[in-house]
């Protein structure tokens, strides 16, 4: 995987394959992937810790990028968890994406992640 990424994006954490295993993923802590010599958009990759990551893996989404499969989490999960992370930045990343995806969202999953994470009010501040 990391030779196919690797082609086209690097990983901002290291830029040793061998490292990234041995000290990032395998004790628990995310690779940040972006496009090469930019930082922005960017991608976290980790291995499930709690039921929630197992969740996501199940029910994460395929999508197509440069003619290759890509698995993503569900953006019903993701956009309430930029909320929940609060930075102006995650807050404008899910604010982007509900507007992106919106017609094509599961609202009551949605609307469910939301009340879990407790982020009913900047959700309907920042994205209704």
């Amino acid at each position: 995987m990391w030779e196919e990424i690797y082609v086209r994006f690097e990983c901002i954490n290291t830029h040793d394959v061998k490292n990234a295993y041995d000290n990032y993923l395998s004790e628990g802590l995310s690779l940040r992937f972006a496009k090469k010599n930019t930082f922005i958009p960017n991608i976290e990759l980790k291995f499930p810790k709690v039921e929630l990551d197992s969740w996501t893996l199940h029910e994460c989404r395929k999508v197509m990028i440069n003619g290759k499969i890509l698995f993503i989490s569900p953006l019903e999960l993701e956009i309430p968890f930029k909320l929940f992370l609060g930075s102006e930045k995650d807050i404008e990343d899910a604010s982007h994406l509900f507007k992106l995806f919106k017609d094509h969202l599961d609202m009551k999953t949605l609307t469910d992640f939301n009340r879990k994470l407790k982020t009913q009010d900047l959700f309907n501040k920042y994205l209704r």
